[in-house]
Formats: structure tokens, sequence, C-alpha cells
């Protein structure tokens, strides 16, 4: 994740958005009073969302959790053929 000033980001407000929404990278906007905050691309803020819904319920982390062992596991296994 990069970093910018809020002065330069004032400045240049376009073309850092540009960059967040090109490259899916977040920005962080640093200021002088420690109030930063980030910009990203909606899509990347829409994935961050979901994941967070997903992973809110301890059982349905579980089994994702549970899934993920098990491509890996299979990836593996593949891999080792």
């Amino acid at each position: 994740m990069g970093a910018i000033a809020f002065a330069e980001f004032r400045r240049k407000t376009g073309e850092v958005i540009e960059q967040v929404c090109d490259t899916a990278e977040p920005m962080t906007v640093t200021r002088a009073d420690g109030k930063n905050f980030v910009i990203i691309a909606e899509a990347e803020w829409a994935s961050i969302s979901e994941t967070l819904h997903l992973m809110s319920s301890h059982e349905n982390e579980i089994r994702l959790n549970d899934a993920a062992a098990e491509i890996e596991a299979e990836i593996a296994r593949r891999r080792a053929v």
C-alpha cells in the first residue's frame, strides 16, 4: 500500500484515484494531525466486505477454513503425482 501526504493528495486527487482504480492497491493519505485515511477501489472494498461477512460466523469460518485446507491438500497431492 502506498502513501501520500494530504497536501499532495489535494493537488493530485484525480491522479491518485486513477492509480488506485487501475492498480487495485489502496493508498493511505497521511495528515499532520494523524487522522489518516485510505482510498480503496470499490471492487476491493466489496471483496473485503464480503470476506468480513463470511467470516463473521464462527461456524462458517470453520467450514471455509476446512474447505480451503481440502483444496490445498488436493493441490499438493496432484503436484506429487
